[in-house]
This record gives structure tokens, sequence and C-alpha cells, in this order.
């Protein structure tokens, strides 16, 4: 029996996944659970088994295909079978060919002939058989206002007469064109974890977002972490940073705060049973967020070891599925770079994030007396379909009170 290889949902959030490279090719025989193919799904890379024993019969797809969950990628079956005749959609797949045309835009100056330029639109017959161009009387005063070729704009109005829109088009079509004569130095194509970052990130703005904004004072935080660190070091071998100390604080105020750790499924609101925060970490090609699962039960010092280990094996390109999904909260703090204050995009489909930047010394009144205290600016980003100002503030007012008397959590 023939046995249907599938592109695999590997987390909540992926919605298709990038062949990078096959491991096996059609006539090589596999068992259950070997590995077959490896693709970039959502923000890292994964190796996809053989879902039963058999020969590859068919691969469905090529390297860099982009393939919708649940889509079959291969065959699996006794050699001579047949394979059945379906075929995987694909993200990236070319639309049928349209047929091109050239339109061309004449701009002239006193010192200049004509230039043309060229861009690429669906044909539609314009041009009538003696030569002369369907067109709205308005569309030729306009085109020969702007100096436009209206032999060959493409129309978009009756049966192919060009109309205003057209001539807008050719006008801004122009402009990008014109754009495109400055030296370009170098192309980049885009990695398919930046394609996925931009991908989430254009998902998360069609949400309204609301930002609430404090500073909150770090010099208890900063004494602890000095406290922490004589004795981690030395047993552990590594540093406790503010970062794991705020996310030991987030986990602990995220448990009073319930529709903060949650998401939004249809009409309604999913309150998660753990508490994993999402660890934003910067990588050569972007933003990844790792999951520090069940924070609220693990000390300061388990955190540290755990994000330490996670940023060990980032720049070793070795995470796995499970390190980058399950996130219930994200936690982004540029403070390393210097940043003091920045509004961040929520991680869908959570509900909400917090932005850290820099801790630094600054004057301020206590007591009617200017002292100097290390603060920090601290933003937190939720999701305003699901959450409203005032619980934003009471979030963000818990977390402070948290950060400010450090002492009360579990080191």
């Amino acid at each position: 029996m023939v046995t249907t290889m599938i592109m695999q949902r590997m987390s909540v959030a992926m919605e298709y996944g990038v062949i990078l490279k096959w491991l096996k090719k059609e006539g090589d025989k596999v068992k259950k659970g070997d590995l077959v193919v490896e693709i970039f799904g959502e923000k890292n890379e994964f190796e996809l088994e053989a879902p039963a024993d058999g020969v590859i019969l068919k691969i469905l797809c090529d390297v860099d295909d982009e393939i919708p969950i649940s889509e079959p990628i291969a065959y699996i079956g006794e050699e001579g079978e047949k394979v059945p005749d379906a075929r995987p959609r694909k993200m990236n797949a070319a639309a049928a060919t349209p047929t091109t045309t050239t339109v061309a835009f004449a701009t002239s100056t006193a010192t200049s002939s004509t230039k043309a330029k060229t861009a690429t639109s669906p044909a539609v017959e314009s041009s009538l058989p003696d030569g002369r161009v369907k067109a709205s009387p308005r569309a030729k005063k306009m085109a020969k206002e702007m100096g436009i070729d209206l032999t060959l704009v493409v129309g978009t109005g009756p049966k192919g007469r060009i109309v205003e829109k057209d001539i807008l088009s050719a006008q801004s079509a122009l402009q990008i064109m014109v754009s495109d004569e400055r030296n370009v130095k170098q192309v980049v194509p885009m990695t398919h974890l930046r394609r996925t970052i931009a991908r989430r990130m254009t998902q998360s703005y069609q949400n309204p977002h609301i930002t609430m904004i404090t500073e909150i004072d770090m010099t208890e935080a900063v004494d602890i972490r000095k406290e922490i660190n004589d004795q981690v070091e030395k047993v552990h071998g590594i540093r406790v940073s503010f970062n794991d100390i705020i996310v030991k604080a987030v986990a602990d105020t995220l448990e009073k705060f319930p529709k903060f750790n949650a998401t939004l499924v249809g009409k309604d609101l999913h309150i998660f049973g753990e508490i994993n925060i999402g660890v934003a970490m910067a990588t050569d090609d972007g933003l990844i967020v790792v999951a520090v699962r069940e924070a609220n039960k693990k000390s300061i010092t388990e955190i540290a070891l755990e994000t330490k280990e996670f940023g060990k094996r980032a720049k070793q390109n070795d995470l796995k599925a499970e390190d980058l999904t399950g996130s219930t909260f994200t936690v982004s703090n540029l403070g390393p770079f210097k940043v003091d204050l920045f509004i961040p995009v929520i991680n869908p489909p959570e509900t909400a994030i917090l932005a850290l930047g820099q801790i630094k010394k600054v004057p301020v009144v206590i007591d009617d007396k200017v002292v100097i205290r290390s603060t920090m600016m601290a933003s937190c980003a939720v999701d305003h379909r699901i959450l409203d100002g005032a619980p934003a503030g009471q979030f963000l007012a818990a977390l402070k009170e948290t950060l400010e008397n450090p002492y009360m959590m579990k080191f």
C-alpha cells in the first residue's frame, strides 16, 4: 500500500515548510523513522522521518519549494506500485505566466531625447486595426501632459479601453523604475528565517496593538545580581544576566494576570496552563524566540543555565523544534545594544510582549532629594482585541513592584 508523506506542522504558528535538502532519492529503501528530508519550518531547520517502511516511489517537491502544511511531498510503498496523481500546492509556485507587453514612457527635456522605460503587465489589446488607440478623452489628455506613449499602455477598461487609472499606473511604474536606476551594489536574497519573520510581523500588525510604558528602578536588582553571581559563577561557571532576573519576574507576575498568558482562537480566549516565557535572541539571520518552559516554577539560576544553553546551541544552529515552540509570552531585551526604549510587535499567536531597554544610572528624586539610581525603561504591547489599557498598566505596575523588590523571587 502506498503511504503519503506530508509536510508536517512543527509548531502551532507554522503554515508551510521549505524544502532544504532531500536526504533520500527516488528508489531508495527506507524504514519507518529514517530521516528523509530537511525542511525549514517557522524559524528553524528540522528533519522529517519516513512514516512507513518501503521504497521512495516519488518525490513531489524540489529544493526551495514552499509547501503548505498537510500537503503531500513524497510517496513511499512497495517497488513498482502505482502512485497517486496528486501534486502539492506550492506557496512560491509561479501562477500561469501571463502574456506581457512593453509599456513605454516618453520623457523629454530641452536637452534630451525621448527615453523608453519598460514594465510588465497583463496583455490586453488596446489598439484598433487602423492603428488608433482606444482611450478615453481624459486619459488621452493625461497621457499627453505626462509624456506617456499611449500606444504601449495596457488598457483595463471595457474591451481594452485605456482609462485614467491606466495612465496613473503607468506614471507610478515610471517613478518606480526611475528609482531603480540607482546604482545597486548587491542584491541579497532574504533567508528563509527573514521571510518567516516578515510574514509573522505582517500577521501581527493586522491586529490592533496598545503599548504601555513605565520606568523601573533596577538598583536592587543590580545588587542582587552581584550576590547571585558570587555563588553561581563558582558552582556553575556562568553569570546570571539581568534578562534572567527579568524572565523570572515576568513569569511570577503572569501568575496574577492569566489573560496575558493566553491566545485568541476564533471568538474564544484560550488561557494556557503553563507559563512558558519566550526569550528573543538575535542571530545573524534574524530574531528567534526560544521557550523557557514553566519559568514560574524555576529559580533565577535554573533560568540562567537554560538560556545560556539556548544561546550556545543557537550559534551552532542546533536548536530543536521544542526549543522554538510553545512560548506563551515573549520578552525582548535590547538593553545590551544600548537601546533605551522601543515599541515591540507581538509574537503571534501570543497576547502580549514585553520590551526592555538598557539599565543606566540617572538622577532620581526620592523624598525630595536627588539621588543616583539604576533605571530601565519597559514597554508592554498587548492585543487590544483582548486587553485594554487598564489591565496592561496593572500588569506593568505589578512587574515593576517585583523587580524593585527582587528579594521575594526564588534565586
